[in-house]
């Protein structure tokens, strides 16, 4: 059979993150433009102290002519004048902010959002949104010390992002602002979001992977560090739940939150999980962990997946998609085994193929 290209709409590469540069870069992801059908991508591109929002873009954008893809580009400014967003903001381009993240000097509050909603106003580019409500992610992080990795699940606890996603959603309504809800992580942050969604068809939202196919028992494995990510992973029952609602059409699409670290990185956590940087990789196994886990076990038709992992977000980033552009010789391929690991000695992207899933599907 053949099917359309892959179009990964959340991709964090060629960036410092937490003090750890990240694992993959322009080669390794041409290479899963020509072995997975990745034929584009939504990449983060974060201001620092270092490097101002306009410069790192432009550098950004030379570095991404590597890549045979298309490339969509999720700006993170640490002002949000408008005279200066202005500047940078092109038809390729919109805003992401976070509600969290204090200390590393993302945290937008509600009332800077509402702003930027007010200001924005007639341009309307769109706002992405990290949804977890810092006030109680620092309640509960005060409440449960970072001891060992499952702890990271009891300090940003669902109701951490419930009330994110509801502050973030009646602003958007207030203000008829085009807001999408990045890596929705449980049910009922999914809920609020499909009834705003009845009175406002300018409001959208992702679920990554790993929250329809992992749960937090992952984080009490011996490696359980290598599955920290925020959110974090939750409980079985909203996992299953989750999959009940993409099920029914809630999320607009599927993208993979891919943030890769080295093993080398990501095992500083054996000793103190609280230093481990943040994210796990997904993008190369995409296709491969959806279509074997949940249309081969008949949760969800190849159009639906489609839908979820190439029409859908290449239609957001204003990209065409090809039906029928590239070759599967069985359910779950191509192989999700990138040629180019051992060359960027990143073990990441292919991690998901090694993973025993079948204790929790």
């Amino acid at each position: 059979m053949t099917y359309p290209g892959i179009f990964d709409f959340h991709v964090h590469i060629g960036e410092t993150i937490a003090g750890h540069e990240l694992a993959d870069d322009w080669h390794s992801f041409s290479r899963l433009y020509e072995h997975q059908g990745l034929e584009g991508i939504g990449l983060f591109v974060t201001e620092s102290e270092k490097e101002e929002l306009e410069p790192k873009l432009e550098r950004m954008r030379e570095a991404a002519k590597a890549y045979p893809g298309k490339v969509f580009w999720h700006l993170t400014p640490r002002n949000l004048d408008p005279r200066k967003l202005e500047k940078v903001l092109a038809p390729d381009t919109d805003i992401k902010l976070y509600t969290t993240y204090r200390e590393a000097g993302l945290f937008c509050s509600f009332t800077d959002i509402k702003r930027f909603m007010k200001d924005m106003h007639s341009h309307k580019t769109r706002l992405l949104a990290h949804c977890e409500d810092d006030k109680v992610v620092a309640e509960f992080s005060e409440r449960y010390p970072f001891i060992k990795p499952s702890d990271h699940a009891l300090r940003r606890p669902e109701k951490a992002e419930i009330s994110a996603v509801e502050k973030l959603l009646d602003l958007a309504i207030q203000h008829h602002y085009p807001l999408h809800i990045v890596h929705v992580s449980c049910p009922k942050a999914a809920l609020l979001i499909q009834e705003a969604k009845k009175e406002a068809d300018y409001i959208t939202c992702e679920t990554a992977a790993h929250y329809l196919l992992l749960n937090e028992e992952s984080l009490n494995d011996p490696q359980g560090h290598r599955w920290l990510c925020s959110p974090p992973l939750r409980s079985e029952t909203s996992r299953g739940q989750m999959v009940e609602l993409l099920q029914d059409g809630i999320f607009d699409l599927v993208a993979s939150d891919h943030c890769a670290f080295s093993c080398e990185d990501k095992d500083v956590g054996i000793l103190h999980p609280a230093k481990t940087p943040m994210g796990i990789a997904g993008s190369g196994a995409l296709f491969t962990l959806l279509a074997e886990h949940l249309v081969d076990k008949g949760k969800l038709s190849f159009e639906q997946l489609f839908r979820l992992i190439s029409f859908n977000p290449a239609s957001l980033m204003g990209f065409d998609t090809q039906k029928g552009k590239y070759q599967v010789e069985r359910l779950g391929a191509p192989n999700p085994v990138v040629p180019s690991l051992a060359e960027t000695h990143n073990p990441w992207m292919d991690f998901w193929s090694h993973f025993e899933l079948r204790r929790i599907i």
